[in-house]
């Protein structure tokens, strides 16, 4: 870059964010929404109290970062509870009204301290303590949400990496040593669990190692585990 080379097109991303206790596929749909809201903002469209309003379809916003209806229907609910988004319905087989708040002061805080504090002082947390609720359903991103993604994990831990389907278990390596030597075979199998069931649901979970523990304790004592499907070279399942 020069002083004079011209940015390529780019959607707004604030840095409150980096910080907010929101999944990564909930950061991506509010980008885009606040994106629209200014593309709004200078057409003129406000309500009769001058409320900036947008209207974008699930589908579209599904699009337009790449994931499935049900991941950006999940986001809409998780800003409309974090109080980023307020929806108005319009009538029957019409796409809500999406209104977008600008958070600042005491909101900004209440958004990054469930996340502040959970985070250790140390760079490289020893027992996996992230967590990512309410992940994507598809299994392809394009090279924005990947580049994103990245970004966000990277500012986030640079020692618990994201594993699973949907990329919502965090394990250190430490850790994936620890339950391969306690769970060898099976651990893969209980990662992938563990994945499905957090996207599925929108649980969290503190420590992620821990929760593989416990439930691979209580298949035993149930006699319910994962069956092991690995084998031996040579021989047949």
């Amino acid at each position: 870059m020069t002083k004079d080379t011209k940015l390529p097109p780019y959607l707004p991303f604030p840095r409150f964010l980096l910080e907010a206790d929101l999944a990564l596929a909930t950061k991506l749909v509010y980008m885009v929404l606040l994106d629209r809201a200014r593309l709004s903002q200078a057409n003129g469209w406000a309500d009769s109290s001058s409320q900036i309003y947008i209207v974008f379809p699930i589908v579209e916003i599904a699009n337009v970062i790449d994931r499935s209806p049900m991941t950006v229907k999940n986001s809409l609910n998780e800003l409309e509870s974090a109080g980023l988004i307020e929806r108005k319905r319009r009538g029957q087989s019409l796409p809500n009204r999406i209104y977008i708040k600008i958070p600042d002061g005491q909101d900004i805080v209440r958004l990054t301290d469930k996340k502040l504090s959970v985070r250790r002082k140390e760079n490289c947390p020893s027992d996996g303590q992230k967590t990512i609720p309410l992940t994507d359903r598809k299994l392809s991103t394009n090279n924005l949400t990947s580049k994103l993604r990245e970004s966000l994990e990277g500012s986030e831990s640079v020692c618990a990496r994201a594993r699973g389907r949907y990329q919502n278990v965090f394990l250190s390596d430490t850790e994936v040593d620890e339950l391969q030597a306690e769970l060898p075979g099976l651990w893969p199998q209980y990662v992938e669990k563990l994945s499905e069931y957090m996207a599925s649901t929108g649980k969290t979970y503190q420590n992620h190692a821990a929760t593989i523990r416990r439930w691979a304790a209580g298949d035993r004592r149930k006699d319910t585990s994962i069956p092991n499907y690995t084998y031996e070279e040579g021989e047949s399942l």
